[in-house]
């Protein structure tokens, strides 16, 4: 936060930034948890704010050096649930049942109890929803998931942990050296369009009020289609913008229009129009197990971020 100085202030500087955590926005002014402590600024002398990625634990390029907990809390802007309940800093999501991470509990960060109560109380909310409760576990990649304390809680009562997915991460502008598909044209649209549903996949098309409710949650989105030069939809996808990111989602091709290249088209507009903005990192997620995307994800610069599992307690 930029903040405007008395014009007699010792220092002789106009201006001095403000940087921390936003905990309050009220009529005295914008409170922020900073390193010197609590600073509640009047709105007078505020000139200018914005939000400021997450602070980096590794070293490297931006999009690998984020935390694992950051991140896994970043990708909760692209699917935020229908439901959200905190307890402490882990985050309950529930979304009708359609997809895990949209029905699980983001177990990053301390829950602010005892673990067997925290999962007591996770499984009670889901209980209260008809839904059985699900654990998103994260870690490096390779990382033994039943060694994880939450896992083994889940383990220790009967449950199970299953489907080991990669987060992936890549520099925008490296992905948007992608070429276009001749003869084609990427529509990309604040909304999703109905030439969009055409080629969005079976599961999403089948769900569409459910999903166009989720959707709805999305803060700021992109939703972009294939297009022929005759206007037919042949593939789709979503982005969805956090600070300093975008995420990946939805990505589809139609089953007959595999093999000729959308869905690099995709990846790399994608990544067009949040380099244009001046976005540089770019996150998905996609299944362990499958080899074709990951190959291609690869191919455009994307690299293995961190895992994450999910463990399920009846």
């Amino acid at each position: 936060m930029r903040r405007r100085l008395a014009p007699d202030d010792p220092s002789g500087a106009r201006f001095t930034d403000v940087t921390g955590e936003l905990v309050a926005a009220d009529v005295a002014g914008a409170t922020v948890e900073s390193r010197a402590g609590t600073v509640v600024v009047p709105w007078a002398e505020v000139v200018a704010a914005k939000e400021i990625p997450p602070r980096s634990d590794r070293r490297g390029r931006p999009h690998r050096t984020i935390a694992i907990d950051d991140l896994q809390r970043l990708m909760v802007d692209g699917l935020p649930g229908l439901l959200r309940m905190p307890i402490g800093d882990w985050l309950l999501r529930s979304a009708e049942g359609f997809t895990g991470r949209a029905n699980s509990a983001l177990a990053v960060g301390d829950p602010g109890m005892p673990l067997a109560e925290a999962v007591d109380e996770v499984r009670a909310a889901y209980g209260d929803l008809g839904q059985p409760a699900l654990f998103q576990i994260a870690g490096e990649q390779g990382f033994d998931v039943s060694a994880h304390p939450v896992a083994a809680e889940v383990l220790a009562r009967g449950g199970r942990v299953f489907q080991q997915t990669f987060v992936m991460t890549a520099a925008t502008r490296e992905v948007a050296l992608a070429r276009p598909v001749p003869d084609t044209a990427v529509e990309v649209l604040p909304a999703p369009s109905e030439g969009w549903w055409t080629a969005a996949s079976p599961r999403t098309v089948e769900h569409r009020e459910l999903v166009e409710r989720l959707l709805a949650q999305v803060h700021d989105g992109r939703y972009l289609t294939v297009r022929r030069r005759s206007g037919e939809a042949v593939a789709a996808g979503r982005i969805a913008y956090s600070p300093g990111w975008i995420g990946l989602y939805d990505l589809h091709t139609l089953p007959a229009e595999r093999g000729n290249g959308f869905g690099r088209a995709l990846v790399g507009e994608s990544a067009r129009d949040a380099d244009a903005g001046g976005v540089r990192s770019a996150y998905l997620q996609v299944s362990a197990d499958n080899a074709p995307a990951i190959g291609l994800y690869e191919s455009l610069g994307f690299t293995t971020h961190h895992e994450y599992w999910y463990a399920r307690l009846d």
